[in-house]
């Protein structure tokens, strides 16, 4: 893929991006910024992804679970509405995890014509690769070519840009579940980072991490995993203490009464599939995830030591026993999804009070969890 960048990069242009208003041009920027040898991984979810990707190009030994573990990601939230959204991870998990891997980053929201691609491209050219927020719906090597659909928009999607070549108008990404580097055009990229789509409107953020100071092995830079270790476990002790537990005891209810507040009962095939899938499919690693926490536990248990590995042995059981219930919970959202239209009202209230009772099984392992999480914090 990077030789065939360096081949565009090197031959005339015969086509140019759109002229006028393409804030790159407005920077003054032209020809090519690319970043060599770049080879990235397949991940779970799109910014601890986004993130390892940069990380690994930069010379740092990290992973997907160290990024997600390391930022206390494991979280929960529910928010009712016609298709109710489960949020899993704390909102904060980037910053948590720059914090306790000592990682100088820069981050930035623009404000100027340029839509920030001037800096954009200064970090390019010190071969720093640059985390992107974007509405997903405008990427269009996610839906076969084209834009998706309108109920596909999201915009804290996180892809990771390592090239641009600008007498093209393409642009090279990383992104979650795709292999190699993905090609977009520059038009859809801008539009992608400027939506105003109301579904978390991306504005055009993006940040950067600085470059590991030296190599201390072949594998790159070795990240703390002490101090990940530690920042994980106060970090997910706050975010069950903060609410995520709270919320959790209530999830069963909450399911239990969904009709109250998803009212459009025509929907509502559709809004169980998407709370499936939110817990398995967008963007969580699994389990809301847990799977990508236990990963973590594993790096912990194997890299940390004293205490803090022995509980994270411990905790890797009671996380197993929290993954069986999440997954149990999006299989029965699912089957539900296709046996739920034409129930009668009283067949409805009962197939979504036992769907609860399921959920209710899972704050007792998730309190199970955290109890023993909290025995030696």
């Amino acid at each position: 893929m990077m030789k065939e960048i360096s081949l565009l990069c090197s031959a005339l242009a015969f086509v140019s991006c759109r002229s006028g208003v393409a804030p790159w041009k407005n920077a003054g920027l032209a020809g090519c910024r690319m970043l060599p040898d770049a080879v990235v991984v397949r991940g779970g979810h799109c910014e601890s992804s986004a993130i390892t990707n940069a990380l690994r190009y930069e010379g740092y030994d990290a992973t997907e679970c160290m990024v997600t573990g390391g930022g206390g990601a494991l979280s929960f939230t529910f928010i009712k509405g016609t298709f109710p959204f489960v949020g899993a991870r704390n909102e904060d998990m980037k910053e948590r995890f720059f914090r306790a891997a000592g990682i100088a980053w820069r981050d930035e929201i623009p404000e100027g014509p340029d839509a920030g691609w001037k800096a954009i491209d200064s970090a390019l050219a010190r071969k720093i690769p640059v985390v992107l927020r974007v509405d997903m719906r405008f990427l269009p090597y996610r839906y076969g070519g084209k834009y998706g659909p309108s109920y596909a928009s999201f915009g804290a999607h996180y892809i990771t840009l390592f090239s641009v070549d600008y007498e093209n108008g393409l642009a090279y990404v990383s992104d979650t579940e795709f292999d190699g580097l993905q090609t977009v055009k520059l038009d859809d990229l801008q539009r992608a980072r400027t939506s105003t789509t109301k579904n978390f409107p991306p504005r055009a953020e993006f940040y950067w991490a600085e470059p590991a100071p030296v190599r201390k092995s072949e594998a790159g830079y070795a990240l703390d995993a002490e101090a990940l270790v530690r920042a994980s476990f106060a970090t997910v002790l706050e975010n069950y203490e903060s609410g995520a537990l709270a919320g959790l005891e209530r999830y069963g209810s909450d399911i239990a009464s969904l009709e109250s507040y998803s009212r459009q009962k025509f929907l509502l095939p559709a809004v169980l599939e998407y709370m499936a899938g939110n817990i398995e499919d967008f963007g969580t690693g699994g389990a809301s995830f847990r799977v990508l926490y236990r990963d973590f536990l594993m790096y912990a248990s194997r890299s940390g030591s004293g205490e803090q590995a022995r509980l994270a042995e411990r905790l890797v059981p009671l996380i197993d026993d929290s993954i069986f219930s999440w997954h149990e919970l999006a299989r029965e959202l699912r089957a539900a999804s296709k046996k739920i239209k034409g129930m009668k009202d009283e067949e409805r209230s009962a197939e979504f009070a036992r769907i609860g009772k399921i959920a209710d099984a899972l704050y007792i392992r998730e309190k199970a969890f955290y109890t023993e999480l909290k025995k030696t914090h």
